[in-house]
C-alpha cells in the first residue's frame, strides 16, 4: 500500500514573518523537510499545501512533489494542521494510500532516518508521533494570570511540598512536529493524530528544535554551522 507525506507551510506567521521561507545558510527552512522527506523513500507522493507564491514556485525545483495552492478558507490563524490534512486526503487521488504523515517545517533537522524510523514503528498502533524530552520538569511550571498572579500549572504543585529534585519526576515528552503518521481510513474517522494507540519516536533535543520565534531561528542556524544537530 501506498504512503502520502504532507507538508504544510502558511504565509502569515504570526511570531516570525515569512518563517517557512528564512534561510539557514542557503536552503528555505521548508526545504529542509522536503529534502528530508524525498530522502527517506518512504512515500509514493508528497503533497505540500501552502498559500505562499513563494513557497508554491519551489515545485520549479521539486518536480516531483504536489503543491496545493491552499484555500483562503484553510489559512487562517484559527484553522488546525489536522483541517488542512482532512482537506487533502478527502481527495479521490489518494483513495488507495494507506497511510499518511504530516510533517512541519518548523522542525528542520528531523531527518530522514527519523522519517525511516519512525514508519518502521509503525506497527500495532493507531499513530506513531516524534517527540522529544522537556529541557525543563512542566510540574514546576506557572500559568501566568491577566492580574500577574501566578498559578500552579498542576493543582499538587511540588513547590508546595518542597519536592523540588529534578530526579523526582518523571520522564515527560512532548510532539516536536518532526512527523505524525497514522492510517488514512482511522484519521478520516477520528479527525485527529491524538486518539487510539498512540507510539512515541523520541529523538534528541538538538534535532527537535521547533522554530516558532526569532530567538528559536537564531538557535537553530547556530546549531546548523556547528553540526551539532546530526
Amino acid at each position: 500500500m501506498k504512503n502520502l507525506g504532507i507538508i504544510i507551510a502558511r504565509k502569515n506567521s504570526k511570531r516570525l514573518k515569512n518563517k517557512n521561507i528564512l534561510k539557514i545558510s542557503k536552503k528555505k527552512l521548508i526545504e529542509f523537510t522536503i529534502i528530508a522527506a524525498i530522502k527517506s523513500k518512504k512515500f509514493q507522493q508528497i503533497v505540500v499545501s501552502s498559500d505562499d507564491k513563494r513557497i508554491l514556485n519551489l515545485k520549479k525545483k521539486y518536480k516531483s512533489i504536489i503543491f496545493l495552492n491552499r484555500p483562503k478558507s484553510l489559512a487562517e490563524d484559527k484553522v488546525k494542521a489536522i483541517e488542512v490534512v482532512q482537506d487533502i486526503i478527502k481527495s479521490k487521488i489518494f483513495d488507495n494510500f494507506e497511510k499518511v504523515a504530516l510533517m512541519l517545517p518548523s522542525c528542520p533537522f528531523r531527518n530522514f532516518k527519523d522519517i525511516q524510523n519512525a514508519f518502521d514503528m509503525f506497527k500495532k498502533t493507531d499513530t506513531v508521533i516524534s517527540v522529544c524530552e522537556y529541557n525543563f520538569p512542566p510540574e514546576l511550571a506557572f500559568v501566568e494570570t491577566k492580574n500577574k498572579y501566578g498559578r500552579y500549572f498542576i493543582k499538587k504543585s511540588p513547590y508546595l511540598a518542597g519536592n523540588t529534585s529534578s530526579q523526582n519526576f518523571k520522564n515527560v515528552v512532548r510532539p516536536n512536529g518532526g512527523i505524525y503518521i497514522s492510517n488514512i481510513k482511522k484519521l478520516k474517522k477520528v479527525k485527529s493524530f491524538f486518539k487510539g494507540k498512540i507510539k512515541l519516536y523520541k529523538m534528541p533535543i538538538l534535532r527537535s528544535i521547533d522554530i516558532d520565534n526569532r530567538i528559536d531561528y537564531e538557535l537553530a542556524k547556530l546549531i546548523y554551522n556547528k553540526k551539532i544537530a546530526s
